[in-house]
């Protein structure tokens, strides 16, 4: 009997806007939870629980290394931050904020702040410091710490022991520093958005959820202090919100204002900022700094995002995009509009790799280079994604995306219909773009995904041996030394748990459903009757596992398949899965349950002909 065989199985990968009948051999129609990697089909790997359980729910988490080369990771919440050190969870969330009442003078001897439940909550020591500032009227850094005598919190009334080195309005913002006893000022996101953007500007973090004044986590010779909570943003914008924040060169940007009355068109730069320091200012009405604003009215929608792409800071509406770049004084930048009906769906939906941009528009997936924008989604799948976000406005604000450097591939993640309505992403699409494949695969309840040095306790070292050499038990190829490659982090908002992507073969302990499916093969001749009576897989399976194979067979495109009931296949002591299928096309579907890895590399069909005519065929 004639072998057909089937290589190169993992070039092509999923596609589902062809007919099957008219896909090339080695593409396939359907699958989930599995890759394309090293030209074959693999199942995902799992992920497990890394670091202790968040003290809240993490909506968005970030991987920090500082100047002494110590790694952090920061969960931010709706209403906290806190810092992973590699054994315990710190609070950093921002001191209790207050508010002057009233202007003071450098000169001043007393303040008066608020006397509202922020100042109650307080309970301030006798004597401490203050940081006092904030506020922006285009001098040199006007946030400075001040040391008071005494706090009286009935009235608000703070005597300072010194003269202030500037003058500051009513309104500005003072916040306890130093030693004062403090108490943490939550943050004031929404239940439908609380979607934190996070930059790195010259070292410093700088993180804003839109709702609040954006955030810095203060260093000290380019070192955090866990000690040290986050803290507004030095020479803000009085009465500011901006819905992102990313750093571009040196300078901070600022998109989608809303000062006193939304201006969601505005782009807002501020000073170049020195290092470990934020800017000075954002001043755009001294012509002598090189800070300053820019309305992107050109077109109708709202700025959702942006992200640098080479020498150039790509600005993304909801409808547009549009290039912004460094022109130096007296305008400082240029922007020009890329694409006048392509936009972004929202923030954190954009990434970079290799030179260019993916991100996630309102009705496909696209690449952008900073010439053109490219749709990448085949017709079929694109429409299925789509269809299948979940609610009746497609909770854009739920979706994400995020670069797996190591495996070169994009994850662009969505809640699902077959989610909690109204609840975070629980389904992806993974986008290789070396091999340009698609694959499928579950998420938890997710509501960031990003990636990071995850570091793993390493088993026996020359410090933790005990005994001698002679008494000793194990071998000395069995240690485990510690992991510190680049991993995806998960976090799991429902859990509120991180976990640890591509290690083991398990959701968490949970076992997950892999499988990769072709239909429509017609195995040479669409117009013959054929009969099969063996398929030979070329599988990898860890460990003694077996793979449900299932066949299945249709003597016409428009009928249905009929599938047999599966045979366990163990590639350790079988070649070959017998089946009995006749017909003129054939399908075959590769399915696992278990807490174990495989991979397929081929396949192959036993085939024999049985004539051109209509009628019954038999083996």
């Amino acid at each position: 009997m004639p072998i057909v065989p089937i290589t190169d199985v993992g070039r092509v990968g999923i596609i589902e806007d062809i007919p099957p009948y008219n896909l090339p051999p080695n593409a396939w129609s359907g699958g989930n939870n599995v890759r394309f990697l090293d030209n074959g089909v693999k199942k995902v790997a799992g992920y497990d629980e890394v670091m202790a359980t968040c003290p809240f729910a993490p909506y968005y988490v970030q991987s920090y290394l500082d100047a002494s080369g110590t790694y952090y990771w920061l969960a931010y919440g709706a209403t906290d931050i806190a810092v992973w050190n590699g054994s315990t969870w710190t609070d950093v969330t921002r001191q209790t904020v207050m508010t002057l009442n009233g202007s003071v003078s450098a000169s001043g001897g007393s303040i008066t702040v608020n006397t509202g439940a922020a100042l109650t909550a307080l309970a301030p020591s006798s004597s401490g410091t203050l940081l006092i500032g904030n506020e922006d009227t285009g001098s040199s850094n006007i946030y400075e710490e001040v040391t008071y005598a005494s706090f009286n919190t009935g009235t608000g009334v703070i005597t300072l022991t010194g003269t202030l080195a500037n003058n500051h309005p009513s309104g500005a913002i003072v916040t306890p520093s130093g030693t004062t006893s403090t108490v943490d000022s939550d943050y004031g996101a929404t239940a439908t958005e609380r979607k934190w953007t996070v930059t790195n500007l010259n070292g410093i973090i700088v993180a804003t959820n839109g709702y609040d004044t954006p955030q810095f986590w203060p260093l000290s010779s380019g070192i955090p202090a866990l000690t040290t909570p986050f803290r507004e943003l030095r020479n803000w914008p009085l009465v500011a919100k901006s819905d992102v924040i990313r750093s571009f060169r040196t300078f901070l940007v600022g998109l989608n204002w809303d000062r006193t009355n939304p201006e969601p068109r505005l782009v807002k730069w501020s000073t170049e900022a020195s290092y470990g320091q934020p800017p000075v200012t954002w001043s755009e009405t001294d012509n002598t700094l090189d800070s300053g604003e820019y309305q992107l009215a050109d077109t109708p929608g709202v700025i959702v995002d942006g992200l640098p792409l080479g020498d150039s800071f790509m600005i993304y509406k909801e409808d547009s995009i549009y290039i912004m770049n460094y022109v130096g004084t007296p305008y400082i930048f240029s922007f020009k509009l890329l694409s006048p009906n392509i936009g972004c769906i929202s923030k954190n939906c954009v990434a970079e790799f290799e030179g260019g941009h993916f991100f996630i528009g309102v009705s496909d997936f696209y690449l952008c280079n900073g010439q053109q924008v490219t749709p990448l989604l085949p017709e079929k799948l694109r429409r299925a994604v789509f269809d299948d976000l979940d609610g009746d406005s497609k909770n854009y604000n739920r979706c994400f995306v995020a670069a797996d450097y190591v495996r070169n591939e994009m994850i662009a993640a969505y809640p699902s219909t077959s989610g909690a309505a109204g609840g975070p992403a629980n389904k992806a699409i993974i986008w290789n773009w070396k091999t340009n494949t698609f694959g499928m695969r579950d998420l938890p309840t997710t509501s960031h995904i990003t990636s990071g040095i995850v570091e793993i306790t390493a088993g026996t070292t020359w410090n933790n041996i005990v005994g001698n050499w002679n008494g000793g038990s194990g071998s000395w190829g069995s240690t485990n030394y510690a992991n510190v490659s680049e991993n995806l982090v998960f976090a799991d908002i429902t859990n509120t748990k991180l976990f640890r992507d591509n290690h083991g073969n398990t959701k968490d302990g949970t076992n997950m459903t892999s499988y990769i499916e072709r239909t429509g093969y017609d195995l040479g001749d669409p117009s013959m009757i054929k009969y099969v009576s063996a398929v030979y897989p070329e599988l990898e399976v860890s460990g003694d596992n077996v793979i449900k194979v299932y066949v299945g067979h249709q003597m016409a495109t428009e009928r249905a398949i009929t599938w047999d009931n599966g045979t366990d296949f163990n590639p350790n002591t079988q070649s070959k899965v017998s089946c009995r299928a006749t017909g003129k096309y054939f399908a075959v579907k590769f399915e696992s349950t278990g807490d174990f890895d495989w991979k397929l590399n081929g396949l192959a069909f036993d085939v024999k002909p049985r004539g051109k005519r209509g009628g019954r065929s038999y083996p």
